[in-house]
């Protein structure tokens, strides 16, 4: 037969494998639209180079440490990695 497993030379079935589940997704991604906190720090983590006045520097580094409290885990690492590029770029980090 066509889909039949194959049979070792005793006539019984070859065992399968054991199936090895999945890990865990360990950032499991919420349902729905992102949020906006989402959205600005992937759009940030993105940026290269920019010039700005101090004060928007300022403000932002405070709305990067809010997202650190964030609920979403991804909306956590990703405020963390664009935040200690801000800092570096500073020369604070």
């Amino acid at each position: 037969m066509i889909n039949e497993p194959r049979r070792p030379q005793g006539g019984h079935p070859a065992a399968t494998p054991p199936r090895v589940p999945e890990p865990a997704d360990p950032h499991p991604r919420p349902v729905g639209p992102p949020s906006s906190g989402h959205q600005a720090a992937a759009q940030l983590l993105g940026l290269r180079e920019v010039v700005l006045p101090a004060a928007v520097v300022a403000a932002a580094d405070l709305l990067l440490g809010d997202a650190l409290g964030s609920d979403d885990p991804v909306t956590r690492e990703a405020a963390a990695a664009t935040r200690g590029r801000l800092r570096a770029a500073l020369g604070l980090g």
